[in-house]
């Protein structure tokens, strides 16, 4: 068998050039859709990685845009009591209140998110200094405060660790805040595709809407269901008893739901490239099945000769199928390589870039498309000229000129 291998590689070799202009649509064809497997890949740990600093529980509720009465619709303190009262399984309700804006640290100035936090962990960073807000904090609105590990780098560059900041104050405006507690990064970096949802500063709920939200209502809530809650429930139920409550309508997301949309729009992108891709390894099989055809008119007079000595129909056909087997296989590999290395480039280059996440490469559906395309166009487009040669009458052949 390793002779057939040894002979296949010894004629593509003679035909190189015409060989390798062969196997170009292959290599193409399974390098793109490769290459978008390998960066579908790292997107989907991206957008793992936008919201992996905000509990997995959470989900917001704001009114729907278009309604008879926007004004009736609106989300009011009293409504957070509601829900969490009347919703079994919701641990906190807390008003969706987050702004950028500059806060200042001795000399240092910076922009950073702001907002409110209940005394029930939204965020899933890890603490490393002092403490959370508690209770006391929130009833009491105090000026208080937690920073993130984003916060600390940049307010405090001189700092030898958290806790040498614990104590001291950020300025918000004219406002100070004491730092209480200090977060450390998460496993993850939560800054991705500014879509963060936790707060560089948080103060306790109550405090941000004392001092910037009294009077006013909310844009939106922010609800946070037990642990090991069915989050669709809560969702529904949350939504239901606001409707009843003001007679209005009532829109909810949770952050899978935002991974589903980009994991769609992302399937979509993957099947109209998947197409260009199918169409690159048609017409790579095409002229596969051209070359082979060629191979076979150029060689009938070897045909014919081996058949004179004795060379059965099946080691002709064997033969030959060998040859497209190695075009395929070393088009199909090119691809795989020139793919991975494009997935990689995209993943490092650009969206590790804005989501602080490199994908892993699935190695495993690389490696089955690779060898699936192989085999296909193999066994489609290189079967019939191996059988045209296999059927070739050796009295025929050996009058060929």
């Amino acid at each position: 068998m390793f002779s057939y291998f040894i002979e296949a590689a010894r004629v593509l070799l003679a035909n190189r050039t015409r060989s390798i202009l062969t196997i170009i649509g292959l290599v193409v064809g399974v390098a793109t859709i490769i290459s978008v497997q390998v960066a579908a890949q790292g997107m989907a740990g991206a957008v793992n990685g936008i919201f992996k600093g905000t509990n997995a529980n959470t989900f917001i509720v704001f009114p729907k845009e278009r309604q008879g009465n926007n004004v009736r619709a609106a989300l009011t303190l009293s409504d957070l009591a509601l829900v969490q009262q009347s919703v079994p399984g919701v641990v906190s309700v807390i008003p969706f209140s987050q702004l950028r804006t500059m806060v200042d640290a001795g000399h240092k100035r910076v922009r950073l998110r702001f907002g409110g936090e209940s005394d029930k962990r939204f965020s899933t960073s890890p603490l490393v200094a002092g403490r959370t807000l508690n209770a006391d904090d929130i009833a009491a609105a105090s000026a208080v405060c937690v920073i993130s590990d984003n916060a600390f780098s940049r307010l405090f560059p001189d700092a030898t660790s958290p806790s040498d900041v614990l104590g001291r104050s950020v300025y918000v405006g004219s406002k100070r805040y004491v730092i209480v507690g200090v977060q450390g990064k998460a496993k993850l970096d939560t800054a991705a595709l500014g879509l963060d949802v936790s707060s560089d500063v948080a103060i306790p709920y109550t405090t941000y809407y004392n001092t910037y939200q009294r009077g006013s209502s909310f844009f939106a809530i922010s609800v946070l269901g037990a642990q090991g809650a069915n989050l669709t429930s809560l969702e529904t139920q949350t939504q239901k008893v606001l409707s009843q409550a003001h007679g209005a309508q009532y829109q909810y997301f949770d952050f899978g739901f935002i991974a589903k949309t980009v994991g769609g729009f992302f399937s979509i992108i993957g099947l109209i490239v998947g197409a260009v891709g199918a169409i690159s390894l048609v017409v790579a099989g095409i002229g596969i099945m051209n070359i082979m055809l060629v191979s076979v008119t150029e060689r009938t007079r070897e045909i014919g000769v081996r058949k004179a000595i004795g060379a059965r129909s099946s080691q002709v056909l064997l033969q030959f199928f060998v040859e497209s087997l190695l075009l395929s296989a070393f088009g199909c590999l090119t691809g795989m390589l020139i793919g991975v290395g494009l997935g990689v480039i995209v993943n490092k280059g650009f969206i590790a870039r804005i989501s602080g996440v490199t994908g892993g490469i699935p190695w495993l559906e690389v490696i089955v498309i690779a060898v699936g395309f192989a085999t296909l166009v193999t066994l489609v487009f290189g079967t019939y000229p191996a059988y045209r040669a296999a059927k070739l009458d050796p009295i025929e052949a050996l009058r060929y000129e």
